[in-house]
């Protein structure tokens, strides 16, 4: 005999929210009695949703299975009897005696256990417990509405919740595991929660299906710098009325000798990333980083409590980090000294790993260098200012200067005549790339691979990188082009690779970043 357990459970989606665009209280589900009736599978529930905002609210319903509130044991109650199911619906009015008599036995065909279940009510603004705050137009930009707090997993489990019991098309549950479908758009296969557990992508998903669309990492930054909202650590907001930015994936080719190319399941909001012997830092848009692949040195596993990093460079065994207030972290190899920062180093804006030497870009676009100087790669150009960019990789350095030319010193000091126009550079163990302002590419160094063989035509690119020996280009409509040594097929760019916004070459291996739009 089936032994139903009714809980009189509140299903709140958001408590009470103040801010600076006024009072609101979210609406509070109660259920005053439930009861099956003798003899039969029908169950009455009588409920009432509170609200002192609202005249209506939308109500819908879940049961649980045992009472465990999770998707493993998740029902959804659609067969209602006696004209019950309009107490379900989009304008329920609140803090009014509602009635819903379901029919068990039609939706739970399992005849041991116990359901617990529950009423979810949602009004204009009652889904995401946010603390709001307005940030006006001024200087030609455009107003905000966003939340200083970014949503809980608990949060996100309710609406993930909500949008289950309102039978949202994008969403599919096999075995317990929540998952985006095809009509999701950018999140088809991604899986939102498992059981109980909300998965990485699920904030994403329930804040873009509830109107809330969180903006990418750069509009974070601009929110950030509204001083002129008096808000000093806009630390995690989430700017919610900016277009929806999509999802950023994360894919590898080449060497796997060491799983360097074996990308974490989930890894979340990846902005950079960077390769060297046999392993892969990545930069999250939260200044995290993560690393996988060969650790024997540590050269993975960033120092504990490392946050706030702007950009990352990894050497053959090292890592480096750029923060924002300016300095610098290493760790991995110091047999050369290449993780041992020089003293008082400050004031850094880019950064760079050689093979077992750094090159830092300081604020009054000076170089400094540290590490393994064999070949002289540490050995500094005598007056070499207004550098722009700087590039690094085994034994040699490069700058780009403000008038587009290059400097180079180490073992590839040579810099091809007349050039000039370069917005961007990349150094291989043994060649160098230049990317200039037509979006073309040079290329000058060892060509015993090929690497110095410029595909024929090769045009509209807008960012390079160079392994130890084999190139990436990025090209303006989001497609990937590699050329040179190709023993690991590091050079043969999988098929259908599209979207592409950065390109990362490693020592034998190759990350890059896909953007997933709607």
């Amino acid at each position: 005999m089936r032994r139903p357990l009714l809980l009189c459970h509140l299903a709140p989606l958001l408590l009470a929210v103040a801010s600076a665009l006024g009072a609101n209280t979210a609406p509070t589900p109660q259920i005053i009695s439930a009861a099956m009736r003798p003899g039969t599978t029908l169950m009455d529930v009588v409920y009432q949703v509170n609200d002192p905002d609202d005249a209506t609210v939308r109500v819908r319903a879940l049961a649980f299975v045992n009472g465990t509130r999770s998707f493993a044991s998740v029902l959804r109650p659609v067969s209602f009897v006696n004209d019950t199911a309009s107490n379900l619906g989009d304008s329920i009015p609140s803090n009014t005696t509602r009635v819903l008599t379901w029919n068990v036995a039609a939706d739970w065909s399992i005849d041991l256990g116990q359901v617990k279940f529950e009423i979810l009510a949602l009004d204009s603004r009652g889904l995401l417990g946010f603390d709001w705050i307005a940030i006006p137009a001024a200087a030609g930009q455009p107003a905000l509405t966003i939340s200083k707090d970014a949503p809980t997993d608990a949060t996100v489990l309710n609406a993930l919740f909500w949008l289950y019991a309102d039978n949202d098309p994008g969403l599919s549950l096999t075995n317990g595991i929540l998952t985006g479908n095809a009509q999701s758009g950018v999140f088809e296969s991604i899986p939102l929660a498992d059981a109980a557990t909300v998965q990485p992508y699920g904030a994403a998903y329930a804040l873009m299906r509830m109107n809330l669309h969180p903006a990418p990492v750069t509009d974070l930054a601009y929110a950030s710098s509204a001083a002129r909202a008096g808000l000093l650590n806009a630390s995690g907001w989430h700017p919610v009325n900016k277009p929806f930015g999509g999802l950023t994936v994360l894919m590898a080719w080449g060497s796997n000798s060491n799983s360097q190319i074996n990308i974490p399941s989930t890894p979340v909001g990846i902005i950079a990333a960077a390769g060297g012997w046999g392993q892969t830092i990545a930069l999250k848009g939260d200044g995290t980083v993560i690393g996988w692949g060969n650790n024997n040195l540590g050269q993975i596993t960033p120092p504990t409590g490392l946050t706030s990093v702007t950009s990352i460079s990894k050497g053959w065994d090292h890592s480096l980090a750029l923060k924002a207030d300016g300095t610098v972290v290493a760790w991995g190899s110091n047999g050369s000294g290449q993780t041992t920062i020089p003293t008082g180093l400050s004031s850094v804006i880019a950064i760079a790993a050689g093979g077992f030497h750094n090159l830092t870009l300081k604020s009054d676009r000076t170089v400094v260098a540290w590490g393994k100087n064999d070949s002289g790669q540490c050995n500094i150009p005598t007056g070499l200012s207004n550098v722009t960019a700087i590039a690094a990789k085994a034994n040699h350095s490069l700058a780009l200067k403000s008038d587009g030319t290059v400097a180079a010193w180490g073992s590839l000091a040579t810099v091809p005549t007349g050039l000039t126009g370069v917005t961007a550079i990349a150094a291989g163990d043994s060649h160098n790339l230049a990317l200039k302002s037509d979006g073309t590419v040079v290329a000058w160094g060892s060509n015993t691979n090929g690497e110095c063989n410029v595909p024929s035509g090769l045009s509209k690119v807008t960012a390079i990188s160079a392994g130890s020996s084999h190139n990436l280009a990025l090209k303006s409509d989001g497609t990937v082009v590699a050329w040179d040594k190709n023993d690991f097929g590091q050079s043969t760019v999988p098929a259908g690779v599209s979207g592409v916004i950065h390109i990362a070459a490693g020592i034998n291996h190759n990350i890059i970043i896909k953007s997933k739009t709607p």
